[in-house]
Parts: C-alpha cells; structure tokens; sequence
C-alpha cells in the first residue's frame, strides 16, 4: 500500500495538467500585440506579435535595405553567424518594395528581417516597415537589438 499511496489520484491531476497546457500553448501562439520600446528615432515604439517585433522607419527600402544587411554584418557580437541569403521584391517599374534578409544565429536560430514599402497610418507619408524575427518562436531583446543596429546603420 505503500507505493500505491504515491501514485493514487494521479490520473485527476493529469486531466487537469493537459487542458491547462494545452492552454498555455495556445495563448503564447495567439497574435496578442505588445508595444515595445526601440531604439529607433524615427518611432520610438515597436509592436510585438505572434514572435515578430514590427517598426517603421522615414527612410525608403533601398536604404533601409543597406543598413539592415550591415546591421546583420555587424552583429557578430550578439551570435549573428552571418546573412544566408535575401528575397527582393520589385514593382512593375522595377522599384525595390520589399526584401527579406535571412541570417543564422548561434544554435542554427534563423534571424529574419523583412522589409517592406507601407504608408504611415498617421501621417499618410511614405515610410518602410522592418520586422524582425529571432529563431522560430521569436526573442524580443535580440529582436530588439536588430532595430537598434539597422538605426546606427541608418546614421540616426
């Protein structure tokens, strides 16, 4: 009776465990959006959803372009490996609306900066939104130090 008395019971816990699991994963995969602080003249405040930090800068995407694939050159010391590859985007025009930059960070985490030509909600002026993707579920500090270096590299 001894070693019985230990397990006794065991099965109620564990239908309350997995629903409450199951919950727990659900609400950290929802799109629940936080502002964040950013180093980022241009919009001192960031949005951060589903794993992806979301700014915007006053620049357009061909310069933002160049200080994103500098900033990823730069970020040895952060464990940004090094850039793997990128996906531009053009108009029919051929301008440069979009491009996404992929690096690979220590632990094979995959670093993604997507870019892309937007309007400013507020103001209605042309503007470039970054989001910045750290590893597969996202990490908001090395995020955050993505947008930190595109600025320095922005001169800003």
């Amino acid at each position: 009776q001894g070693r019985g008395a230990l397990f006794e019971g065991s099965g109620t816990h564990m239908k309350h465990l997995l629903p409450l699991a199951a919950l727990v994963g659900l609400v950290s995969l929802s799109g629940c959006a936080t502002q964040i602080g950013v180093d980022n003249p241009d919009n001192s405040t960031a949005t951060w959803s589903a794993g992806t930090l979301t700014t915007t800068y006053k620049s357009d995407v061909a310069t933002v372009f160049a200080a994103a694939k500098r900033a990823l050159d730069g970020m040895r010391d952060v464990g940004v490996v090094g850039r793997t590859g990128e996906t531009p985007e053009r108009s029919e025009l051929g301008e440069l609306t979009g491009v996404t930059v992929f690096a690979r960070a220590l632990g094979d985490a995959q670093v993604r900066v997507t870019i892309t030509k937007a309007i400013d909600a507020n103001t209605g002026n042309d503007c470039t939104q970054v989001d910045v993707r750290w590893g597969l579920a996202g990490n908001a500090q090395q995020s955050q130090q993505v947008i930190h270096r595109i600025s320095q590299n922005l001169g800003r």
